[in-house]
């Protein structure tokens, strides 16, 4: 019976875990702040690389160590990670300093540490968790609670984030409010920062209380720490790795899955890289970006609604061409570059990240056995940072040649709105030579197409 109630205990604290995980009070004022506390934009550029490139090298091993000794340890690695790199921003001053850039390089690597580390170690416990108390049935379900509690306080912190970083709002308030007045600028400056380092020490707490799952009695397997000492602890990961990637070689479904994932997010995540830029050459004011951005955060609502509907109710390569068809329209409309209602055709490409989420979950989970569940759900984190990392990179060659060949020689604003209202009609070029690219991928390897076109009532009647 405590073990049945623990594992129950396991949902509700995933669904916790990724609302406090993503509730950053700091992402409406990412940039600026980094650029108050004293960084230069070249040193902000570096530490974003820095921050990326950690991501890919720890994606794959974090996720053979949670599958190797135990999922809640990485989760709960992940947790304290994010504590130290909220507390190293609270505690370094505000000004340029001889150590101001090496604080931010903590932050930014401890930072790309905690995201390797959740991703896929969550999903995999509370996967193992539906499957002991042998309810796999209800993963949708809670997948579609999960996003829909996660863009409700995605949509907050957006919103309060901002308001806490406006030092006229906030003093007009704690004036009226009789407290004191005329708060330093760097308090302002890291009010969103304390709100994320309590939201942090929250979630820590929370992964404290998850409890490991034991599939024995299931025919599964439960992660447990490498026996030995030396050269074969330290092997373990990367055979655990290897163990993994042939699987997946060998299961064309859950290949393809991350393959398509890879296609889709990435376009659609390059943009939404650019959105800035996008609306600025639309004719939207500055002070409007927070608001579309909290906004665009509430269709992880609609997110979870649709994509339940579709995982239930569709075959996979159906669910494809509908992502796929959707993205193209919208990137098709952002060609126009529409002045104001152009805002509308940006709405596909920041709901695709939450659509692909959602069903590469959904089917990945469905197919991967419990002894290396997280490490393939980590290949689907390497592949989407990749795909992002080859779409900028294309995109700043892109960028490059469109300047080399404007004969016309446009300065200043007007040049690079000109540049970036070209580069725009790349993107459905780029897309559809992707989709095709796997399809061609697809026609070669794929003999057995049947999982992906057979829809769910099918798949249980057989």
């Amino acid at each position: 019976m405590a073990q049945h109630e623990n594992l129950e205990g396991n949902l509700s604290r995933f669904v916790l875990f990724r609302v406090l995980y993503s509730a950053r009070f700091y992402y409406p004022v990412f940039t600026v702040l980094f650029l108050d506390y004293g960084l230069t934009l070249e040193q902000f550029s570096i530490l974003n690389l820095i921050w990326a490139l950690t991501i890919v090298l720890a994606e794959v091993p974090s996720g053979a160590l949670a599958d190797i000794l135990g999922r809640k340890r990485l989760i709960v690695f992940a947790a304290l990670l994010m504590v130290v790199e909220m507390a190293v921003l609270l505690w370094v001053p505000i000004g340029e300093s001889g150590f101001l850039f090496y604080a931010f390089l903590v932050n930014r690597v401890c930072s790309g540490l905690s995201e390797a580390a959740a991703s896929g170690a969550d999903e995999a416990l509370v996967y193992d968790s539906l499957k002991a108390l042998g309810r796999e049935q209800e993963w949708a379900s809670l997948l579609e609670r999960t996003t829909r509690m996660v863009a409700i306080g995605f949509f907050s912190t957006m919103v309060v984030g901002a308001l806490v970083f406006d030092a006229d709002l906030v003093n007009a308030v704690t004036a009226w409010l009789g407290l004191v007045s005329g708060l330093p600028p760097q308090w302002i400056i890291k009010a969103p920062i304390l709100l994320t380092f309590i939201s942090a020490c929250l979630l820590l707490l929370i992964t404290l209380g998850l409890q490991e799952v034991d599939l024995r009695d299931r025919g599964g397997v439960t992660p447990t720490a490498t026996k030995g000492t030396g050269l074969k602890r330290l092997l373990e990961p990367f055979k655990q790795i290897l163990a993994a990637a042939d699987w997946t070689l060998g299961h064309r479904f859950v290949l393809f899955v991350i393959l398509g994932t890879l296609v889709l997010d990435s376009v659609a995540r390059q943009f939404v890289v650019l959105s800035s830029e996008y609306y600025r050459t639309i004719g939207i004011p500055a002070a409007w970006f927070g608001v579309i951005g909290a906004g665009m955060s509430l269709l992880g609502i609609v997110n979870a609604r649709v994509s339940r509907y579709l995982v239930s109710s569709h075959s996979p390569l159906f669910n494809f061409f509908f992502l796929a068809a959707s993205l193209m329209v919208g990137l098709v409309g952002l060609m126009l570059a529409v002045p104001f209602y152009g805002v509308l055709f940006a709405i596909p490409a920041f709901a695709m990240m939450g659509l692909v989420s959602f069903q590469s979950s959904y089917y990945i989970n469905r197919e991967v056995d419990s002894s290396h569940r997280a490490t393939v759900l980590s290949f689907r984190g390497l592949a989407l940072n990749l795909g992002l990392g080859l779409a900028s990179l294309l995109y700043t060659f892109l960028i490059a040649a469109l300047r080399q060949n404007d004969t016309a020689g446009s300065a200043g604003d007007a040049g690079q709105t000109l540049v970036f209202i070209q580069s725009l009609m790349a993107f459905p070029v780029y897309f559809a030579l992707l989709i095709l690219g796997l399809f061609a991928l697809g026609t070669w390897l794929v003999k057995d197409r049947n999982p992906f076109r057979t829809r769910p009532g099918q798949q249980a009647a057989s």
